[in-house]
C-alpha cells in the first residue's frame, strides 16, 4: 500500500499558514521544505538549530512549529519548554520528529503538550499528514509580534539574534 498526499488534501484556508521548520540536517531540512512548497504551504521557514528558532519567532509569525528532538545550541525539548513557557505561544501546534532510540522520551513530550511527532525515518506524505491534522485541529493565531522575553530554561544567557537569522518581511 503506497501512502500519498497531493495538494488537494489540504484545506485552501490551510495554504497561507506559516510553518517554522527546525533542524539541524540541510538536506532533509530542504527536502522536507521543498515537498511542503510543492503540496501548496506558501510560507515554509527553515532554521538549523533550537536557538534560530527562537530568533524566528521573535521576528515572524509561526503557526506551526516541526522541530527535530536532536539539535545543536537549543534541543527541540527546549524549544517545546520556550513555546510552551510564552504566553503568546502556549498553544501553537507543536510536531517533534524523533528517532526510534528517543521513543521512551514521548511520554515526557505528551506531558509537556506536544501537538505531535513522527519517528524518522518517515515519508514525506506523513509529515504533510500530521502538519495538515495539527493545523486543522488549532484554534492558534499566531502574535504579529511577540512582545514577552522567550525564556529558554537550559541557558543563563539568552541571546538576541543569532548571525544566521535574516530578518525578513514576508508577503
Amino acid at each position: 500500500m503506497s501512502l500519498t498526499f497531493s495538494p488537494e488534501d489540504i484545506p485552501n484556508g490551510l495554504k497561507r499558514k506559516r510553518i517554522l521548520m527546525v533542524t539541524n540536517t540541510p538536506s532533509l531540512r530542504a527536502l522536507h521544505a521543498a515537498f511542503l512548497r510543492t503540496k501548496g504551504f506558501d510560507y515554509v521557514f527553515e532554521v538549523g538549530d533550537g536557538l534560530q528558532a527562537v530568533d524566528m519567532l521573535r521576528v515572524q509569525p509561526i503557526d506551526l512549529i516541526i522541530a527535530d528532538w536532536q539539535l545543536d545550541e537549543l534541543s527541540g525539548l527546549d524549544l517545546l519548554h520556550t513555546v510552551r513557557g510564552s504566553v503568546a505561544m502556549t498553544e501553537i501546534p507543536f510536531v517533534l520528529l524523533m528517532a526510534k532510540k528517543d521513543v521512551p522520551r514521548v511520554e515526557s513530550s505528551i506531558d509537556l503538550v506536544a501537538t505531535d511527532y513522527l519517528i524518522k525515518p518517515f515519508k514525506t506524505a506523513q509529515l504533510g499528514m500530521k502538519i495538515v491534522m495539527a493545523l486543522a485541529c488549532s484554534d492558534y493565531v499566531a502574535p504579529k509580534v511577540v512582545r514577552e522575553e522567550l525564556r529558554i530554561r537550559s541557558m543563563l544567557e539568552i541571546p538576541f539574534l543569532t548571525e544566521k537569522v535574516n530578518l525578513q518581511k514576508s508577503a
